[in-house]
């Protein structure tokens, strides 16, 4: 069995080109056999991690792997924002982000807020990839019809 205390495995990060500092407890990130890794963060006032997301061979994706993240706020409230639409959460309150979707947290409140975020792989079999670019257009070969006798 293993213990990890507050503060133990604590890290101030700035993440995904957002506002500010984010406190995180990540926890037991190299021990674990579970699919899933669990962080604590910390957003004070003002705080964000940008928004990102995880697709194996996008471009844009912010790591190598797809990954499902969710939220769960403990404390405070924050703005989660996927594919563009904001929600507010409070403490209670949970948000789920698939493979692929755009989505970041931000606390827009004037106290501080905290959240658990479990992320790992899919385990469905929906798409966790991007799609393969498309083949280049080119016109059909022009050949002269058979000449039937």
């Amino acid at each position: 069995m293993q213990i990890q205390r507050r503060g133990d495995g604590h890290h101030d990060w700035t993440l995904y080109e957002g506002e500010g500092r984010v406190g995180i407890e990540w926890y037991f990130p190299d021990a674990t056999a579970l699919g899933a890794q669990v962080m604590l963060y910390h957003l004070a006032p003002g705080a964000s991690e940008g928004e990102h997301r995880h697709l194996t061979g996008a471009a844009d994706s912010c790591s190598a792997d797809s990954s499902d993240e969710m939220y769960v706020v403990t404390a405070g409230e924050i703005v989660f924002t996927a594919d563009g639409v904001d929600r507010v959460l409070r403490a209670g309150d949970g948000a789920y982000a698939p493979a692929g979707m755009v989505h970041g947290v931000r606390n827009a409140s004037d106290a501080p807020a905290e959240l658990v975020l479990i992320f790992g792989p899919p385990t469905t079999a929906r798409s966790t990839t991007a799609p393969p670019a498309a083949p280049p257009t080119t016109a059909p070969p022009t050949t002269a019809p058979e000449e039937t006798s």
